[in-house]
């Protein structure tokens, strides 16, 4: 069973990946005595995702806004990823920028993230022409809001982006950000994000909306163009 749905070029990455994060998962044990949850002794703790996807949504609102709740939850999601990747790096020995990267996506579906799915074009490479157009299936934010049958205007999975982005930043040591281009929450058929260099963020969400609207192909070249 696959941890992921990767292009074909990426698979044997992700098939290691899968091995070794199956493996650590595998050590699971819950300790009530001692009130802890380990994975390979690392500590974890279980939560109800709703209270991430809802309850602290609407904490940090009522604070901030809702700007400031979307930014919060964005950098949140982004630190984790790149506290949980250096973690697994060192614990794994990893060195080359693509294995770190094939152990982002994974770790994220066997800690009950999402599951993921790298669409064309998948261009995971450690310069400004970084792009990942990926989908993720069964995004805990997102299925928050519709299991307590809440309604969004926006996109909302704000900490699944930022995980994955803090992960691959770690991966390959370049600034990138990621936005939701489509969010089921709203009533969109998927939860839809683009990744890329820091730079170019803006200018590739543009190009990426409007290449869909026209039902034209995403290409790196095409995200892009200035």
């Amino acid at each position: 069973m696959r941890a992921a749905e990767v292009p074909p070029e990426l698979l044997s990455v992700f098939e290691k990946a899968r091995e070794s994060v199956k493996d650590y998962f595998g050590s699971l044990q819950t300790i009530p005595a001692r009130g802890r949850v380990e994975v390979g002794r690392d500590r974890f703790i279980l939560a109800r995702t709703d209270s991430l996807s809802l309850v602290m949504r609407k904490v940090l609102a009522e604070i901030y806004g809702e700007h400031g709740s979307d930014q919060l939850l964005y950098a949140f999601g982004k630190a984790v990823g790149r506290t949980e990747a250096r973690k697994l790096f060192d614990r794994f020995g990893l060195k080359d920028p693509l294995e770190k990267f094939g152990f982002g996506p994974t770790y994220f579906s066997f800690s009950g993230w999402a599951y993921v799915n790298l669409l064309y074009p998948t261009h995971p490479v450690a310069d400004e022409t970084f792009v990942l157009v990926f989908a993720n299936q069964q995004s805990f934010e997102a299925e928050g809001f519709l299991s307590e049958g809440e309604k969004t205007q926006k996109a909302i999975c704000h900490i699944n982006a930022g995980f994955l982005t803090g992960w691959c930043e770690a991966s390959f040591d370049i600034p990138l950000e990621t936005r939701e281009l489509f969010c089921s929450a709203k009533g969109d058929p998927l939860d839809l994000f683009l990744m890329t260099h820091r730079k170019k963020i803006l200018i590739a969400t543009e190009n990426a909306a409007r290449l869909i609207e026209k039902d034209q192909d995403l290409t790196v070249e095409a995200i892009l163009a200035e």
